[in-house]
């Protein structure tokens, strides 16, 4: 049985409502709604408020669906009789997953504000993006406040319930929206975070970091989270910067919609010259599902899931061996996603975008 996501709620007004819900319910004419609902076919609202939820705050509930779709075409089997956390996989391997998303500071600039300018940013490689290194550092705050904090819940509360075993990996699945141009983040954010690892794109290359200055502040954040034993209770972190509502409009495309009046973009980071490619969105080359999401593991965790399990999601994992980080996935990972009407864009453009990327 599928949610209904779009039914007026008596307690909601036009005034609470998310602005992204608004333009996924008036605005677009393609095939994302009905894709979105699709997503929530079997979902169980065990605490009655996600459609609430996800109609005034969308980000949290947008990113369970999601998530839980990705689960359903895996084969996981699923455990609601539980109230939390939000995803208890039973198989093909018992997994706590908890379901987070990083949002904007409170004095932070309102995603509303996006201007052409922050959309036509998606075609700048990192060396060529003035505020790389502020859009870097900003992510990583606002994602480790998001870890951090689950972190803290599962030890203090999910571990005293009597159906959660700390022989039972946890995953924490963060999606981020932590600042207007969240979708550049790519994954540099996390393996700065989780790894120590931060990208210089000058030298196109990371270098190793202990911790970071807290952009505006001189507060110190640590980072490296996954290379000590703190927080060995994280068997790895789910992550995507560009589950919004461009994926529903790429997944129409790549359905063959043709009365989508949107086109969707891919700049995709390969590994071997040229190292960007742009995709052009269509039946032909489609985006998948798992197309954007990330998974990094924790070589310190007690209780390591296996890659595997997630090999059929398109997913990219990243798990970290000895000095060497092993990369699997079945497709190209996405560094960036342009969502803009059909008819701005030409061969013209792609080839430019290309260009740009790799000279």
């Amino acid at each position: 049985m599928k949610l209904d996501l779009f039914k007026k709620l008596d307690d909601v007004s036009e005034e609470k409502l998310h602005p992204k819900f608004k333009h996924l319910k008036d605005i677009l004419i393609g095939g994302e709604k009905d894709i979105l609902v699709d997503w929530t076919d079997g979902f169980i609202d065990r605490d009655n408020k996600i459609i609430k939820e996800f109609q005034t705050t969308f980000h949290s509930s947008f990113w369970e669906f999601y998530l839980f779709q990705i689960f359903k075409d895996l084969g996981f089997e699923i455990d609601f009789s539980r109230d939390r956390p939000d995803f208890i996989i039973k198989s093909p391997q018992n997994i706590l997953i908890e379901a987070v998303v990083s949002n904007i500071k409170v004095e932070g600039r309102e995603e509303k504000s996006r201007t052409i300018d922050d959309i036509t940013s998606m075609l700048m490689p990192p060396h060529k993006q003035t505020d790389y290194y502020s859009i870097l550092d900003e992510s990583i705050v606002r994602n480790s406040n998001a870890i951090i904090g689950k972190s803290k819940k599962y030890l203090e509360k999910y571990t005293k319930c009597e159906w959660v075993s700390e022989d039972f990996p946890f995953v924490i699945a963060l999606s981020s929206y932590d600042q207007v141009n969240y979708g550049r983040e790519y994954i540099y954010p996390l393996m700065a975070l989780l790894y120590g690892r931060y990208f210089n794109p000058q030298l196109d290359n990371f270098e190793k970091k202990d911790s970071i200055i807290k952009p505006g502040t001189e507060s110190e954040i640590p980072v490296g989270l996954f290379n000590n034993d703190g927080h060995k209770h994280i068997s790895a972190i789910i992550f995507s910067c560009t589950t919004t509502l461009g994926k529903l409009t790429s997944l129409d495309l790549s359905n063959g919609n043709m009365n989508q009046t949107n086109a969707v973009l891919n700049i995709r980071n390969d590994y071997e010259k040229p190292f960007y490619k742009i995709q052009s969105v269509s039946k032909d080359s489609p985006e998948e599902l798992g197309d954007g999401l990330m998974i990094f593991h924790n070589p310190k965790s007690n209780a390591p899931i296996d890659p595997e399990i997630f090999k059929k999601s398109n997913a990219i994992q990243f798990i970290p061996t000895d000095n060497e980080m092993r990369i699997e996935g079945e497709n190209t990972p996405i560094f960036s996603r342009l969502n803009i009407p059909k008819f701005m864009v030409n061969n013209t453009l792609v080839n430019l975008i290309f260009k740009d990327f790799n000279e």
